[in-house]
């Protein structure tokens, strides 16, 4: 073999050497979130991945997640119960459980009495559910409207008739038609900072570090062509993979 011909193949080497570096350093980032991110899958229930919720405002805004602008609150004593969705909030604290709508809530002996997709709900002055009382607890069926007379009894307004709970709630009477004294709950507009509060609470309730971490190991964080640059860097490694081989190989030679 001339010496020309040598150096002509050790030219060639060197510049595959090159380009086999360069595509090294350009998947060598995908290849970091790939792995960090498989890893932290690999223990999802230890680290309570499915169970923690994201609470950076640019990654739920990223993800195109708001709260509800629309509200619906009520004045109880001193306190704000709050639709939101279907959470339910005594001023910041969140109600265990979902609802659908909200009737109205009033503060009794200590005690606030909601009324909420056709239950009553019972919770202490912390926002703690005492019980849940349902259609099939005896409560009356349709409530529109929860108040107080004046003696400080629950009365509810129903689509047929008003009716009137016992001390424990568990019978239900007829009220008839009088109503007077009864002062009924009606929606309460929210301080600005406690709406603001709520909100920031709802979008930290909203999307599991789980589903950001499946999305960074797939691409899908990052928009529709994320998939297709993952697959690319993918396809870069398989490249790596074959010139490294043929590198040793020539350099063996």
């Amino acid at each position: 073999m001339s010496r020309h011909h040598r150096r002509k193949q050790r030219f060639k080497l060197r510049s595959f050497y090159v380009w086999h570096r360069y595509m090294g350093v350009g998947a060598a980032a995908f290849m970091l979130v790939i792995a960090v991110t498989g890893v932290l899958l690999n223990h999802t229930e230890g680290l309570q991945l499915d169970s923690r919720h994201v609470q950076s405002n640019w990654i739920l805004d990223w993800y195109g997640i708001q709260a509800p602008r629309d509200m619906n609150a009520f004045l109880a004593g001193d306190r704000h119960v709050t639709l939101m969705g279907e959470h339910l909030y005594l001023n910041r604290r969140e109600v265990s459980g979902n609802y659908r709508q909200l009737m109205g809530a009033v503060l009794k002996n200590d005690m606030f009495v909601v009324a909420v997709s056709d239950n009553i709900l019972l919770l202490t002055l912390r926002g703690e559910r005492i019980d849940r009382l349902r259609p099939g607890d005896g409560i009356p069926a349709g409530i529109l409207q929860i108040g107080t007379d004046a003696d400080g009894a629950i009365v509810v307004r129903t689509s047929l008739d008003h009716y009137q709970p016992d001390a424990d709630f568990l019978h239900w009477a007829r009220r008839g038609n009088d109503l007077t004294g009864v002062h009924w709950a009606t929606p309460s507009p929210l301080d600005p900072k406690l709406r603001s509060a709520l909100q920031h609470h709802f979008r930290g309730e909203v999307l599991p570090v789980e589903r950001v971490i499946l999305d960074l190991h797939s691409g899908r964080f990052f928009g529709r062509l994320g998939p297709w640059v993952f697959d690319a860097a993918a396809a870069l490694l398989i490249l790596l993979s074959l010139s490294g081989t043929w590198i040793w190989l020539k350099r063996r030679r």
